[in-house]
């Protein structure tokens, strides 16, 4: 488990004490990176902090022409939430599986960005509140505001009052669940607009932007490696250094690599209570995804009518 962080700092210390380097100029900047890439290769779980998009200072996602941007600092996706409005309910969403599940795959980023709207639920439900022709509808939309925020009031209305799908406007879509799927820098759903609650882990840091460090002493000693490795390694390309001496740095990284990722793996005494009720269960829980996970850990208690 992990309890604590420290800076990396700290490490780069270690480094030009046990190295015997001396002020001056040195690839500190370059040290800072190997630290961050070290923590990456570990890649135990514990050692990311959990941020929810949407709790305290962090603002929820919106969600615009079915897609929206993944946050600057996001790693890896725990779960989460659609809302129509700002104010929630917020219903769990789940990982797309069918072939035409995100509709805002059909559609370009710069279309968003320049105002642009292809032809979907807005323009239709324009088209139709005002007679106007697409062209028209279109324009309409991208040059009055208000109408445009009215039109999209409506929708979320219209579209969020239920989860059903009903095979969509083009009959791809038949799940009645809210769907989303990953793509590089951004999350793409089968709602068009609303909020995203997202939690999802990242790579803690102080405030100068550098990476924090599990206060672990085989993390210390992992990172401690990995940067005399790197440091190593032009030496040892060029000859300057022996076999033995790089190998050595090496298989000192792989042998606190999996010991850091195995004392951070470990649960306490708390953590174990909450996977053996996990474990422990007469009855399976098939839905937890559905109350994300809250109750996973409570302990199972199934009364007996005949009792």
């Amino acid at each position: 488990m992990i309890y604590r962080t420290i800076s990396v700092k700290r490490i780069i210390a270690k480094v030009f004490t046990d190295l015997d380097l001396k002020e001056g100029d040195h690839r500190v900047s370059d040290m800072i990176s190997w630290a961050g890439s070290a923590l990456l290769k570990i890649g135990a779980f514990p050692q990311f902090i959990n941020k929810i998009a949407g709790k305290g200072s962090e603002p929820l996602i919106p969600l615009v022409n079915y897609q929206a941007k993944l946050p600057g600092d996001f790693y890896k996706l725990i779960q989460v939430a659609y809302s129509a409005t700002e104010s929630g309910p917020f219903y769990p969403m789940r990982y797309a599986t069918g072939s035409y599940d995100a509709e805002g795959t059909l559609e370009t980023i710069s279309d968003v960005n320049e105002g642009i709207y292809p032809e979907s639920n807005l323009v239709n439900l324009t088209m139709d509140t005002y007679s106007l022709s697409y062209v028209d509808a279109l324009s309409r939309l991208n040059t009055e505001p208000a109408t445009k925020d009215l039109m999209e009031s409506y929708l979320v209305l219209m579209e969020g009052s239920s989860t059903k799908k009903s095979g969509g406007d083009n009959l791809t879509t038949f799940s009645d669940d809210y769907t989303f799927m990953i793509t590089p820098n951004w999350i793409k759903t089968n709602q068009q607009i609303g909020y995203l609650l997202m939690s999802y882990q990242a790579l803690p840091v102080d405030k100068d932007g550098y990476p924090l460090v599990p206060d672990d002493e085989s993390f210390s000693e992992a990172i401690y490696w990995y940067i005399n490795m790197k440091l190593m390694y032009p030496e040892w390309k060029e000859g300057r250094v022996r076999d033995a001496v790089y190998y050595d740095s090496r298989r000192s990284w792989n042998f606190y690599c999996k010991q850091a990722y195995g004392n951070a793996m470990m649960p306490d005494s708390e953590k174990l209570e909450s996977i053996k009720n996990a474990w422990l269960r007469l009855a399976p829980t098939v839905d937890e995804h559905d109350s994300f996970y809250s109750t996973l850990g409570q302990r199972q208690i199934i009364y007996n009518a005949n009792a």
